[in-house]
């Protein structure tokens, strides 16, 4: 278990895969904020900064790439790494946003802990952490 310091934001529109990650996350020990779609992610984000943004691809509202456009224009936002997930091939959204981690749905389980955890190291290092 990880000390419930980082926080990942859950974002998708299935609310089943929503609650499903949300709860696993929060079984791993992190403090997990959940969104139903991309605008009340940045709501979310303008509360609470969080470690991490896990985020579906095609969504209501506002869709994962124009989430992640949107983080990417915030000064604020910019230097929290986003994973993206799919039920779309991954490996054409992996070309198109190579500087981007991408989860095929459904994912195993062990992979995405994997890649969580790969990613907020990563970021901790980035930012001197």
């Amino acid at each position: 278990m990880v000390p419930a310091t980082e926080t990942v934001l859950v974002v998708d529109d299935e609310q089943g895969i929503l609650e499903a990650l949300a709860d696993l996350l929060r079984e791993e020990g992190y403090r997990v904020l959940t969104a139903s779609h991309g605008r009340e992610a940045l709501e979310r984000m303008a509360e609470v900064k969080p470690d991490l943004v896990l985020t579906d691809w095609m969504m209501p509202v506002l869709d994962g790439p124009a989430l992640i456009e949107r983080i990417l224009q915030d000064p604020t936002l910019r230097h929290i790494p986003v994973l993206g997930m799919s039920a779309v091939d991954v490996n054409g959204l992996k070309r198109l946003h190579p500087a981007m981690e991408f989860l095929q749905k459904p994912f195993d389980i062990r992979a995405l802990m994997k890649l969580v955890r790969k990613s907020l190291d990563a970021n901790t290092r980035v930012r001197g952490g």
